[in-house]
């Protein structure tokens, strides 16, 4: 029974110091912050809070990558949604290149948008 106590409380203890925290506003990824004809910007490694109550400029002023993909699939640009997390694969030619246009931020053609769950 002592082992027992012991033992549970050495699993509570290591789960408190590890920092266990299912809050998925502390989960970090890339979240897009606008639409517009037909792009969305993407903001890396940002929270969701973030993400729905921070402006570009803000971004802008922390230095946080932000990423203008082009949407050619206009059915799944209009089911896309600000706050949403995403990973985006540019699109790519046989060679398996893409094309960064060089504007601020950058635009690149978006090849698969994998939407993913909090």
């Amino acid at each position: 029974m002592r082992k027992l106590v012991l033992g549970l409380a050495l699993v509570f203890a290591i789960c408190i110091l590890s920092g266990c925290n299912a809050s998925p506003e502390a989960t970090k990824g890339d979240y897009i912050i606008s639409k517009e004809d037909q792009r969305i910007l993407v903001a890396k490694n940002i929270t969701q809070k973030d993400s729905e109550s921070k402006t570009f400029a803000e971004f802008k002023k922390n230095n946080i990558e932000l990423i203008n993909y082009i949407v050619e699939d206009t059915q799944l640009y209009n089911e896309l949604e600000i706050g949403e997390k995403v990973n985006v694969t540019p699109k790519t030619n046989d060679k398996g290149e893409y094309t960064v246009m060089q504007s601020d931020p950058p635009q690149i053609i978006a090849g698969q948008i994998e939407r993913l769950k909090d």
